[in-house]
């Protein structure tokens, strides 16, 4: 991921961003680059981690993974809405297929993004989402 393109100051610094994804790599990545633009970032590895963590509905934004063992990023949505958080979601994924994306909409996923993804394509994401809160 490149952040080339994606140099406006950030919105929203003090709103907490989820990122929920199992690969320690990507996670730690999409943080550093969420943090380089000033966003407040914490990682989880897993759905049931997030949804274990009783702050979790104070979330501004989650970015969150599609595929992961256990829960997916949509049936952590799914257990969110069943709570009645309304936290806007950015879901990824290598694989988002005509199912998973119709799920999303029903869903009301905020962005899908497909990696691999330009770091000013998730910048732009977040922002959006943050925007869009109110």
């Amino acid at each position: 991921m490149s952040a080339r393109g994606a140099h406006c100051l950030p919105v929203h610094t003090q709103t907490q961003i989820c990122i929920i994804d199992d690969d320690q790599a990507v996670a730690d990545s999409l943080r550093a680059l969420l943090e380089t633009f000033g966003f407040n970032v914490q990682l989880y590895r897993s759905g049931n981690e997030f949804l274990s963590d009783k702050r979790h509905n104070l979330a501004g934004c989650l970015v969150i993974d599609q595929h992961m063992p256990g829960l997916s990023g949509l049936d952590i949505i799914d257990s969110l809405q069943k709570e009645r958080a309304q936290i806007p979601v950015i879901l990824i994924s290598e694989r988002l297929d005509a199912s998973t994306r119709e799920r999303a909409s029903r869903l009301d996923v905020r962005e899908l993004l497909d990696k691999p993804f330009a770091a000013s394509r998730l910048i732009e994401a977040v922002r959006t989402t943050l925007a869009g809160v109110g």
